[in-house]
C-alpha cells in the first residue's frame, strides 16, 4: 500500500513538472494581448526575445506566429514565410484550433501580398472551414482579406460585395468601429458600380464613424470613394464636390486616378486645359489596371470634345481592351474556380465523413440492438429460473418450519422479522400451491421473493446466535474447527441446520437454481474434508449439540 503510495505522489509530481515545462511564455501572452491595440508594442516585445531562450516547441511556434501577425500589423508584409511555417507545423498536429486558424491567414496573406492569389484563396478557405463559429476576429480577417483578394484581382459574381458583408458583421460583433468602418467603405467601393443608392449607404455609415474616430485619413479616402462614384455615374458635379472636399484635407493627391476623375470632371464642364493639365500630371508607369482605364476614358473625351474622332477611336479601343483584357477575365476565373475546387474538396470530405459517421452509427446501433437482446435473454431466463423455483416451492408444505416459525416468535429483532418474513412468503406460495382454481399472477409472487445478501450482516450474525443458543455453539465450534471456512460458508452452512430445503435456500441466497445450491454445498465438504453428506453431518452435530 505505501509503495502504491509513493508510485502515486511520483506521478502527481511528473505531472506538475511537465505542465509547468509546458507553461506559455508571459512576454507572447503580451504581445498578443496587444496585437491589435498597439502593434508596434507588440512587435517590439517579439523582436526583444531571443528565441533560443524560448523552452518548448509549444513556445516557439506562438513567437513565430506573434512575430508573423506583428509584422503584417505593421507593416502590411513579411519578407518570409519561414517562421509562419512553424507555427503551421506545429499547430496542424496540435489541438489549438484558433492559433491554427491564425496561421493559415497568415500564411494565406503572405501569399496574397507575393503575388500568388491562387495559393492565398486556399488558404483562407482553410482557415474558415477550419474556424470556430464563435471566433469572431478570425471569421473577420479572413472574410476581409478575401473580399480585398477579389476585389485587388476584379473578381465577379459579387464574391467580394459578399465577403464584406461578413466582415463588416463579424467587425460588428468585435465592436471594431475602425475595421467596420473600412469593410463598409469597401462594400460601398463595390456596389458604386451597380447600385449608387446602397453605395450611398455604406459611404455614409463609414464617414460617420470616421468623423467619430477623428480619423483625417479615412475621410479623405471616403470623400474620394464618393466622388469615384459619382465619376462613374457620370455625375460630375457631385463628383466635383467630393474630390474638392478629399483635397482640402491632403493637398496632394497619392492615387493617379484622383488626378485623372478631376480631368473627366473638367472635360464635362468644357474646361479642356485643366483636363489634359491633370492628365499630365501623375507618373502614367505606375497606374494601376483601374488608373488606365479612367486615363483612357478622360482622354477619350478630351478628344470627343475636340472633335478628334480618330483620337478618340484610338482611346476607346485602349478602354474596351482593358476591360475585356484577357489576362483580367483568366485572373478572375481561376480565383473563382479555386474557392469553388475548395468547397468542392470540403463537401467530398465532408461526404466521406459522413459515410464513415453513418457507418459508426450504425455499427453502433447494431451494438446496442445485440446487447438489448442479450440482456432480454437474460432477464427471461431468469424469470425462467425464479418461476421454476416458485414452482418447486409449491410442492413443499410450510409445516417443515413450525418448530423455527415458533422459536422467532420468541424473539424481537431484525433477524427475526426478516426470517419471519421471508417465511410468510414461502407460506404464501406453497399455499398457493394447493388451490389451482385460484386466479394468482407469478408476478405478485416473484416480486415479494428477497435474497438475503451476505453483506447483511445484522440477519446473519442474527442466525448465528439464534442456532448457537439452540445447538449449544454449534456456529462457533463449527468456525473454530475448520478456519478455512468464509463467512459466506458459514452463512449457508446456517440455513442447512435450519432445515431449508434447497429450493429455499436458492431463494434466500438469491441463487437461479437449486443446482448452485448443491454445487455450494460439496464445495463446503470438500474444504471440511467429510467422508459423506454436509446435510448428515451437520444433523448428527444439531442432535449432539441439541439443548
Amino acid at each position: 500500500m505505501r509503495k502504491l503510495l509513493y508510485i502515486s505522489l511520483a506521478l502527481m509530481l511528473m505531472v506538475c513538472f511537465m505542465s509547468c515545462s509546458h507553461s506559455v511564455d508571459k512576454r507572447l501572452v503580451l504581445a498578443d494581448t496587444l496585437m491589435w491595440t498597439n502593434p508596434d508594442s507588440s512587435l517590439a516585445i517579439l523582436e526583444r526575445i531571443n528565441r533560443d531562450s524560448l523552452q518548448g516547441e509549444e513556445n516557439r511556434a506562438y513567437h513565430a506566429l506573434l512575430i508573423t501577425q506583428a509584422q503584417f500589423r505593421c507593416n502590411g508584409n513579411c519578407t518570409s514565410d519561414s517562421l509562419i511555417n512553424i507555427a503551421l507545423d506545429y499547430y496542424s498536429d496540435n489541438h489549438n484550433r484558433e492559433l491554427y486558424t491564425r496561421s493559415l491567414l497568415y500564411k494565406g496573406s503572405f501569399y496574397e501580398v507575393h503575388d500568388n492569389p491562387i495559393e492565398a484563396i486556399k488558404c483562407y478557405k482553410n482557415a474558415e472551414d477550419n474556424a470556430d463559429s464563435t471566433d469572431y476576429r478570425n471569421l473577420a480577417q479572413i472574410n476581409f482579406r478575401m473580399g480585398m483578394l477579389y476585389y485587388n484581382n476584379y473578381a465577379s459574381n459579387n464574391l467580394d460585395l459578399n465577403k464584406f458583408k461578413m466582415a463588416v458583421h463579424y467587425y460588428e460583433i468585435l465592436r471594431d468601429k475602425k475595421m467596420t468602418m473600412t469593410a463598409l467603405e469597401y462594400c460601398g467601393n463595390v456596389l458604386r458600380i451597380t447600385d449608387i443608392i446602397e453605395a450611398r449607404k455604406c459611404y455614409d455609415k463609414a464617414l460617420a464613424t470616421a468623423r467619430e474616430l477623428k480619423d483625417t485619413s479615412n475621410i479623405y479616402n471616403i470623400n474620394i470613394n464618393y466622388a469615384l462614384m459619382y465619376i462613374e455615374d457620370s455625375l460630375y458635379l457631385q463628383a466635383k464636390k467630393y474630390i474638392l472636399d478629399a483635397f482640402r484635407l491632403n493637398n496632394s493627391f497619392e492615387e493617379n486616378y484622383n488626378y485623372y476623375m478631376l480631368s473627366l470632371i473638367y472635360t464635362n464642364q468644357k474646361n479642356l486645359d485643366s483636363a489634359k493639365y491633370f492628365i499630365s500630371l501623375p507618373d502614367k508607369s505606375q497606374n494601376t489596371a483601374y488608373d488606365s482605364l479612367l486615363m483612357y476614358k478622360a482622354m477619350k473625351e478630351v478628344a470627343l470634345c475636340e472633335n478628334n474622332l480618330s483620337q478618340y477611336r484610338i482611346f476607346n479601343t485602349q478602354c474596351n481592351k482593358i476591360s475585356n483584357s484577357l489576362e483580367y477575365n483568366k485572373t478572375r476565373y481561376k480565383l473563382l474556380d479555386s474557392e469553388q475546387a475548395f468547397d468542392k474538396s470540403t463537401k467530398s470530405d465532408a461526404s466521406i465523413s459522413l459515410g464513415k459517421k453513418k457507418n459508426i452509427i450504425s455499427l453502433l446501433i447494431g451494438l446496442l440492438l445485440l446487447i438489448l437482446v442479450v440482456f432480454l435473454l437474460l432477464y427471461l431466463k431468469k424469470k425462467k429460473d425464479s418461476n421454476r423455483l416458485i414452482d418447486e416451492l409449491r410442492k413443499e408444505h410450510i409445516s417443515n418450519y413450525n418448530s423455527l416459525r415458533e422459536d422467532l416468535e420468541k424473539h424481537d429483532d431484525d433477524f427475526s422479522h426478516i426470517m419471519s418474513s421471508q417465511l410468510n412468503v414461502f407460506e404464501e406460495i406453497m399455499s398457493y400451491g394447493y388451490k389451482p382454481n385460484k386466479v394468482y399472477s407469478d408476478n405478485t409472487i416473484t416480486h415479494k421473493i428477497k435474497a438475503i445478501d451476505d453483506s447483511n450482516v445484522e440477519f446473519w450474525n442474527g442466525l448465528r446466535s439464534y442456532l448457537n443458543h439452540r445447538y449449544d455453539g454449534i456456529i462457533d465450534k463449527i468456525s473454530k474447527d475448520y478456519p478455512i471456512l468464509t463467512d459466506a460458508d458459514i452463512n449457508f452452512i446456517g440455513l442447512i441446520c435450519c432445515d431449508f430445503s434447497d429450493t429455499a435456500i436458492a431463494v434466500c441466497k438469491g441463487y437461479r437454481n437449486t443446482d448452485s445450491v448443491r454445487s455450494r454445498r460439496r464445495k463446503i465438504r470438500d474444504k471440511m474434508k467429510i467422508d459423506g453428506l454436509l446435510d448428515i453431518y451437520l444433523k448428527e452435530l444439531m442432535k449432539h449439540n441439541a439443548t
